[in-house]
C-alpha cells in the first residue's frame, strides 16, 4: 500500500512538473512602432465612426497579441477626436471585462489591432478585437486600402 502511495504521488509530481513546463504563457510585447502607421490611423479613425450614436465614452488602442500600447506620439495624432482615444496603458481591465480610464474612472471600450497582412501593395487584412463584445465573437477581419493618399475601409467581416 505504501509503494503504491509513493508512486502515484510521483506521478502527481511529474504531471504538476509537465505541466508547469508546457504551460500557456502571455504572448510578449511586440515593437509597436509596426502599427504606428497612417494605415492603422486611418482604420481606427473609421472605426471611431461606427461607433455612432452609442459612441463609448473613451477608447484604449492595443497592438499585437501582447496587447502592447501605442507610442505617446502616436496617440496625440488623435487629439480631438471623438471619443477619446487613449493607450491601453492608461485603462484598468477589471475581471468582468470593462475598461475603464484610470484618471477619470470612465468606462471604455479596447480597440485591439492584433495583427495585418499587406494583400497586395496599398491593401492590408486587419484584425480587429473589441472588448464590448462575447469572446467568440468579438474580432473582425478589415480590408484597408489606399486610394488617392487616403486609407479607406472597404469590408469588414467577422473573423
Amino acid at each position: 500500500m505504501r509503494t503504491i502511495l509513493v508512486i502515484l504521488g510521483l506521478i502527481v509530481v511529474l504531471a504538476a512538473g509537465l505541466w508547469w513546463w508546457h504551460r500557456p504563457t502571455h504572448p510578449a510585447p511586440v515593437d509597436a512602432s509596426i502599427y504606428e502607421t497612417d494605415m492603422v490611423e486611418g482604420l481606427v479613425r473609421q472605426i471611431l465612426t461606427e461607433f455612432q450614436p452609442n459612441a463609448p465614452s473613451v477608447c484604449f488602442l492595443a497592438f499585437g497579441e501582447g496587447a502592447t500600447p501605442p507610442s505617446h506620439e502616436f496617440i496625440e495624432r488623435f487629439a480631438g477626436s471623438q471619443p477619446p482615444v487613449r493607450s491601453c496603458a492608461s485603462a484598468a481591465s477589471p475581471p468582468i471585462n470593462q475598461y475603464f480610464e484610470y484618471s477619470t474612472g470612465r468606462p471604455g471600450l479596447e480597440v485591439h489591432i492584433i495583427r495585418f497582412k499587406e494583400i497586395v501593395t496599398g491593401s492590408f487584412d486587419v484584425l480587429v478585437a473589441f472588448s464590448n463584445l462575447p469572446a467568440g465573437h468579438n474580432q473582425f477581419t478589415y480590408r484597408v486600402s489606399n486610394s488617392l493618399g487616403s486609407w479607406q475601409v472597404k469590408s469588414r467581416n467577422p473573423a
